[in-house]
């Protein structure tokens, strides 16, 4: 068998890790993906601008975090200054070894309390369910059928909510709750309920990007809400309240409602290699495993939606690989015609100003292989120690056979 050339990617001014939605499944995939980073010779900036003994940044260390529902979770305690040992001792419910030099401080154990906090109208709501429940099926014996719309238990706006989340990172896991504190750029990404738009929570805001006229950055929100409000996946848990700089509220959901990788953040931010870390890899037939029909209505649930990101996925990186070869394209007419250097680089750049991107980009996708059927089935909001452990275990694998395709200059 011929082997398969590495593509060479030069020397890079600025790296980012974008990290995906999905639960503790995606949190504990990111955890593993990370760790096959760093056994490729990558580092993490990390840590607050006030930290001691601080290692300048260089090429091949990541400096900026993006992160969305589960993914915001790693990306905040990495920019935090959190070792990959105490992440994962926590995750796996570990011993966990002293922090990093730049945050010596044990990561707590995260908990299914704190996860999954029961909002108190809950309570109040469910009174009235069994009452609910009558007269509907009263109705439809009399032939009536009453307005779903109308239905108290449809006008509930989430079981859970993530202020437990909130609470839990502002009070036992970050040293600051300011973004401009830390070393990194941390970009966290939530979606306006009432108006659709998309916000990047963060400390630096650039413009919109011409693809997304309705997405916005800010400044003004805490880590810890914004966090809060990134994770806030609908149905789950309810809409979570961040005020603006005027003090009016605005009702977030879910980082990735509109978009599942933010890899715009990233080129926004001027960052020239991107890695992204995602687990909607769509099930393919494997004998072992059969039909999805034989799985019931969960797995056939997931693989829809999962079907549906793949998609968007593809779709982004259809955009970025177009706009390259385009850009390539253009750079190679204008060698063979004999442009100067100096016509040729401003040609090139008028292409990377109107297309939003530099020819100098690479984005490295890291994903689970689509035989990997038992990262596929893994729940999405388990902690039992022994599952993760197996998710962790399966980001290391991917990661470390995507990047074995690359041969990084240092």
């Amino acid at each position: 068998m011929v082997a398969v050339p590495k593509k060479r990617i030069s020397r890079k001014k600025k790296l980012a890790l974008v990290l995906s939605g999905g639960g503790t499944k995606a949190a504990a995939f990111h955890i593993g993906v990370a760790y096959a980073l760093r056994e490729s010779g990558f580092e993490f900036l990390q840590g607050l601008k006030s930290d001691q003994n601080q290692i300048e940044p260089h090429s091949k260390m990541i400096q900026t975090y993006i992160g969305s529902s589960g993914g915001s979770f790693i990306a905040t305690v990495l920019a935090a200054g959190y070792s990959l040992e105490n992440i994962s001792a926590s995750f796996l419910n570990q011993v966990s070894p002293e922090g990093s030099q730049f945050f010596p401080r044990p990561l707590p154990r995260l908990q299914y309390s704190k996860m999954f906090k029961i909002r108190p109208e809950i309570a109040k709501e469910q009174v009235s369910q069994f009452a609910t429940v009558r007269n509907i099926m009263g109705s439809l014996i009399d032939g009536r059928f009453p307005s779903l719309l109308q239905l108290k238990w449809l006008k509930m706006t989430g079981i859970f909510s993530t202020a437990g989340l909130e609470q839990f990172i502002r009070e036992e896991v970050i040293p600051s709750n300011r973004f401009d504190d830390y070393r990194p750029e941390l970009f966290i990404v939530s979606t306006k309920l009432n108006d659709s738009q998309k916000v990047v929570f963060g400390k630096n805001a650039y413009s919109p990007p011409p693809h997304d006229p309705r997405c916005e950055y800010q400044t003004h929100a805490r880590v810890s809400d914004a966090v809060a409000a990134s994770a806030s996946l609908p149905v789950v848990y309810a809409p979570y309240t961040i005020p603006d700089e005027n003090g009016r509220p605005h009702y977030y959901i879910d980082g990735e409602i509109r978009e599942t990788l933010s890899t715009h953040i990233a080129v926004d931010s001027g960052a020239d290699l991107v890695f992204t870390s995602y687990t909607h890899q769509p099930y393919r037939f494997v004998k072992e495993i059969g039909s999805l029909t034989g799985l019931g209505l969960p797995a056939i649930v997931i693989q829809s939606i999962y079907i549906l990101i793949e998609q968007k996925i593809n779709s982004t990186y259809e955009s970025y690989r177009s706009k390259k070869a385009a850009m390539n394209e253009v750079y190679r007419y204008c060698k063979d015609a004999g442009l100067g250097d100096e016509q040729s680089e401003k040609i090139l750049s008028i292409l990377e100003k109107e297309l939003n991107q530099s020819r100098d980009l690479d984005i490295i996708p890291i994903h689970p292989s689509s035989s990997d059927t038992r990262t596929f089935l893994a729940e999405h909001f388990t902690l039992n120690p022994r599952k993760l452990s197996e998710i962790v275990k399966a980001g290391f694998k991917a990661g470390m056979s995507n990047l074995s395709k690359y041969e990084f200059e240092d």
